[in-house]
């Protein structure tokens, strides 16, 4: 059997039991749609994990003293899931501490530049524990945290039993105002306020509403030196629309349903940040950003250029992009934990030309998708490990199979200048 679990490779399995029962399954012709609302429970932790209840906010501005959790290889980003599994007992001690207070501590990611020179990240991102579970026979201090505020380190000190504290500050959210609101008409201000929903179609009566707005917005320009495409590049709501188109490719299972994407600038920013495969330190710049508007700016050009996921070590192409699809109602890219502790962020694909799986039987052990197998998967060119095939235990499901690839082991190829210029 492959011992996955020293190495930090293999993913995952809950029990086999899917959102069907299996015994009523040998009966039914008709195809099984997966639960994605599955992979977000993170069931393979166990049952019964204690709840906690409340939120904490800590003000814009003001300085913390923080206990941090140093993450190899993971930037978390505000409204993303972090689900745990440690074994180190003074941190396991700081956890209980921290779960005693107000559930809150610090994440920042470790990157290595050198095999024995760790160096942490200056921002990172306070999480909060929702859920959490301490039994003396269980492997491991289980829980589940969601990420909230972005901080800068100010400075931090190492104590005497490891653990990492730290003054931060927590970096606030600049909402910029409608560079067009000074000038504008202020008789049409009722046609302005109202909602225009951006998932929906615009033959309705939404659409016709959203073509109202942009033909205000355009009347207002003139009052201005500025043309209307310039104002339209800062406008939160347009740059909303121009992301949501481009990733409208977007379904959830194997369903044709799109994914429902969040509606206000700031959270679709974050969720962007954690559904696109990003490098550490693109995701480290976004979180140096204030502004959803900068954000989205930013990542529309990542998401305009991007043409192909490679693999990181020897650059050979993995997958087409537009093959990405989400196998949880969080998004394509999920984060999960192996019983070694070791955190993986997964992105699900319907294809990837460029991996190959170990010769080794699939396992459902430990499974993040429940009633799907993983067989461990390496990049077809230079052995590295990639991430897993997923294949259903039961025929009737749908998808039968897909592939989960972890987000450190891809590079995004971008389109350049030069592969624009033509061929003479």
């Amino acid at each position: 059997m492959f011992l996955w679990i020293d190495v930090g490779d293999g993913p995952p399995s809950t029990s086999p039991s899917s959102s069907v029962d299996s015994a009523n399954l040998e009966g039914e012709a008709l195809p099984i749609e997966f639960d994605t609302a599955l992979p977000v429970e993170h069931n393979y932790l166990g049952e019964n994990l204690e709840e906690l209840r409340g939120r904490t906010v800590l003000d814009d501005g003001s300085f913390q003293l923080l206990p941090l959790l140093p993450q190899p290889g993971v930037v978390l980003v505000p409204g993303q899931t972090l689900p745990l599994m440690v074994f180190y007992p003074p941190t396991v001690s700081m956890l209980r501490k921290i779960i005693s207070t107000n559930g809150t501590f610090g994440v920042i990611c470790v990157r290595y530049f050198e095999a024995s020179n760790p160096k942490m990240a200056n921002v990172g991102t306070t999480a909060e524990i929702y859920e959490y579970r301490d039994e003396e026979d269980l492997a491991g201090f289980r829980i589940k945290a969601k990420g909230r505020q972005r901080f800068r380190v100010m400075e931090s000190q190492r104590q005497v039993d490891g653990n990492v504290t730290a003054t931060v500050k927590i970096l606030p959210e600049v909402i910029l105002p409608d560079s067009l609101h000074g000038v504008r008409d202020r008789s049409l201000d009722r046609y302005r306020s109202e909602q225009v929903n951006l998932s929906r179609s615009v033959s309705t009566a939404n659409g016709i509403r959203l073509r109202r707005q942009q033909a205000i917005s355009r009347r207002d320009s003139m009052m201005t030196v500025w043309p209307h495409w310039v104002h339209n590049q800062y406008n939160a709501t347009t740059l909303s629309c121009r992301v949501k188109v481009h990733l409208s490719y977007l379904k959830l299972g194997s369903t044709a349903a799109r994914l429902q994407l969040p509606e206000d600038p700031t959270e679709l920013s974050y969720w962007v940040a954690q559904a696109m495969p990003l490098l550490d330190e693109q995701r480290l710049s976004l979180l140096q950003i204030n502004s959803p508007i900068q954000r989205l700016r930013w990542e529309l050009c990542v998401l305009e250029k991007c043409q192909m996921l490679c693999c990181r070590d020897c650059d050979a192409e993995v997958a087409d992009p537009r093959e990405t699809f989400s196998m949880s109602v969080e998004g394509p890219q999920g984060t999960y934990v192996n019983p070694g502790g070791f955190v993986h962020e997964t992105l699900t694909l319907h294809k990837a030309e460029g991996l190959r799986c170990l010769n080794e039987d699939p396992s459902t052990e430990y499974s993040w998708f429940p009633g799907y197998a993983w067989t461990i998967a390496e990049c077809r060119y230079c052995h590295k490990h990639m991430g897993w095939k997923f294949t259903a235990i039961h025929r009737l499901m749908k998808p039968q199979k897909f592939w989960g690839v972890c987000r450190r082991s891809i590079v995004t190829k971008l389109v350049t200048e030069e592969d624009l210029e033509p061929v003479l």
